[in-house]
């Protein structure tokens, strides 16, 4: 019998969730919204009556990963803080073990993203490379010698937090000039709005297709938030040496247009110039989920 696992993408205004054996075929695919609003004991209940529409079908059921958008802990079991989830310090993982009835285990996001970037999507011939993901937020996922890199505390590949401006807008992890403040989709948002390239109530997709567009003035927008990522990025690869970044997420789905000027810019930023392999990652919303499944069948030892 194929042993069969739950993949969770646990997002600010969505939860999707997966069902696949661990060759990565999918069984089934749900999703609903997260109503973060109501609160995390009911967010986890929204988890949990997805993976059991998720297995309606009779499925025995292994294990169950899930991506949470936020900084965890070493040991994964508690969420330090999810600006996007509005939770600060609740511990999850026992919650839904006692839930679901199943072995949980617990990743940020960006690093489930990339897990399934590396199982079935970009970078399935790469050992070594990072996953920034442009949405609400920026995330990101470091994958070293084929395994995620997590750090001391379980902290590291936060490049949305890398700080560029110290005087900078004011970030939702309270600290000022992050770079989430400068590439997000609010922040590109709130630049349109002030070029006049979008009205209120417009969303970074329409900006991101103004550019691709070629309207001028959105271009411009654009083109200023890549080149605050070029610099972010520079700065990872003088540190780490990478063979590859994908850029993914909501914004980076949408900027296709741009990953050329994104590369060149940022190899004219390096101290010594090389070839730097930037592209776009391909499995799009459903890399956090298939990358959750990769958790819980790696944690299982399959």
């Amino acid at each position: 019998m194929a042993q069969l696992v739950v993949g969770i993408d646990l997002g600010g205004s969505f939860i999707k969730g997966v069902l696949t054996d661990r060759l990565g075929k999918v069984r089934r695919w749900e999703r609903v919204p997260t109503e973060r609003e109501k609160g995390a004991e009911h967010v986890l209940n929204r988890v949990k009556s997805t993976v059991n529409t998720l297995t309606q079908g009779g499925e025995a059921l292994a294990a169950v990963g899930v991506g949470i958008p936020g900084m965890l802990d070493r040991d994964r079991e508690r969420v330090f803080l999810a600006p996007n989830l509005g939770w600060r310090d609740i511990k999850i993982r026992s919650e839904l073990r006692r839930l679901i009835g199943v072995p949980v285990f617990l990743d940020n996001d960006a690093n489930a993203a990339a897990l399934g970037e590396a199982w079935l999507g970009a970078a399935r011939h790469s050992s070594s490379f990072m996953l920034v993901t442009i949405g609400t937020g920026i995330g990101s996922g470091l994958v070293l010698g084929g395994e995620i890199y997590r750090g001391a505390n379980g902290l590291a590949a936060e490049l949305g937090h890398m700080g560029l401006l110290p005087q900078g807008t004011r970030c939702s992890c309270g600290q000022r000039g992050c770079l989430e403040t400068l590439v997000s989709a609010g922040a590109i948002l709130h630049e349109a709005r002030e070029a006049s390239v979008v009205q209120e109530g417009a969303e970074a997709r329409e900006v991101l297709e103004l550019a691709n567009s070629g309207n001028k003035e959105a271009v411009g927008v654009v083109a200023e938030a890549m080149e605050y990522l070029a610099l972010g990025l520079k700065n990872t690869i003088v540190l780490l040496d990478l063979e590859l970044i994908l850029i993914g997420g909501g914004v980076g789905d949408s900027s296709a247009g741009f990953i050329d000027m994104l590369r060149d810019r940022t190899i004219d930023l390096l101290p010594v110039k090389r070839e730097v392999k930037i592209k776009q990652a391909i499995l799009g919303n459903r890399a956090g989920a298939l990358g959750a499944a990769r958790l819980a069948l790696l944690e299982l030892g399959s």
